[in-house]
């Protein structure tokens, strides 16, 4: 009895989606990034994504001017929560009964089934990288939201425009480039707030961006490690922080550390293969990818936007 497409789908699946694909149109690497940054956190989702912030000191803390001096008993309020709804995003898989009796052997339907899967997959991964540079994609929200030109925006909830904590710096760069390393600088060293602290470890923009700033620099100091300059120079730093680009980023430079503004994905639906169904009144079949997820950050003060004028 000859195997079908479908049962071939579901036992490659898994092991397709560990592998690159070949391919000329999608190339991930904002999302991949992110990935080795640990800012792709698979969590169970609610009704609404929750996520705590601690955002002051608190306001009764202080030094004693003697030793029984009286301390506050006011309740203090030092901690709040933002919150988010999901995005969600399909992706179908779809083939023919005339694929099936086209390709009659085992062979021939593995090889369609894992070009299949990798064109699943990568349009999946492709849309996202998409959407984390726009500013919101059917709920799902990107970086425009998370970091506006204007450092405020609302954002989890809280409107930052009333709420001085919860904006982001934000600052101009030349085209020329003459001053984009001051600047970069400067919104580097107020995102992370003081030396040793939570400081970016990520910045993103296009191509040509990122080229105005290698071009500003000395060859010591674009690169993040000897072991990336040991493999030829792949990855461009700023001070600590990874400097990646995007074919879908613009000229503004984000910056910020994954630690705080992270995709959250969740683990129940992430890249999850569905169920072949038969297409009714149609000689098909289709299995989709699914998964919910959302750009969320519990500190976006800690990062930055630099736009190019």
């Amino acid at each position: 009895m000859a195997i079908a497409i479908s049962q071939i789908l579901a036992a490659s699946y898994a092991a397709v989606a560990k592998k690159k694909a070949e391919n000329q149109w999608a190339e991930s690497g904002f999302l991949k990034e992110l990935e080795r940054q640990k800012g792709i956190k698979h969590e169970a989702f609610g009704a609404t994504i929750e996520e705590p912030l601690d955002y002051r000191r608190n306001p009764g803390a202080g030094f004693l001017a003697t030793d029984l001096s009286p301390t506050s008993l006011s309740k203090t309020e030092v901690l709040t929560a933002l919150s988010y709804a999901e995005g969600q995003l399909s992706v179908p898989m779809v083939w023919s009964k005339a694929d099936e009796a086209k390709n009659s052997s085992e062979n021939q339907k593995v090889a369609l089934v894992k070009s299949i899967i990798e064109n699943g997959l990568e349009s999946h991964d492709d849309l996202v990288e998409e959407a984390l540079f726009a500013t919101l994609t059917e709920g799902f929200q990107g970086l425009l939201t998370i970091f506006p030109d204007s450092g405020q925006g609302s954002v989890g909830g809280v409107d930052s425009a009333g709420e001085a904590w919860h904006r982001h710096y934000t600052t101009t760069y030349l085209a020329a480039g003459t001053n984009i390393q001051s600047r970069l600088a400067m919104a580097f060293n107020e995102a992370a707030k003081s030396t040793g602290g939570k400081m970016p470890s990520l910045l993103v923009s296009d191509g040509a961006s990122q080229g105005i700033y290698e071009g500003s620099i000395q060859a010591q100091q674009r690169f993040v490690d000897k072991n990336d300059a040991d493999a030829g120079f792949k990855t461009l730093a700023f001070k600590s922080a990874r400097y990646v680009f995007s074919q879908y980023g613009g000229t503004r430079i984000y910056g910020f550390n994954p630690a705080h503004t992270y995709l959250k994905v969740s683990k129940d639906a992430w890249r999850e293969k569905g169920e072949v169904q038969e297409i009714q009144n149609s000689n098909g079949y289709v299995s989709k990818i699914y998964s919910m997820l959302q750009l969320v950050t519990r500190n976006k003060s800690r990062g930055f936007v630099l736009t190019q004028n």
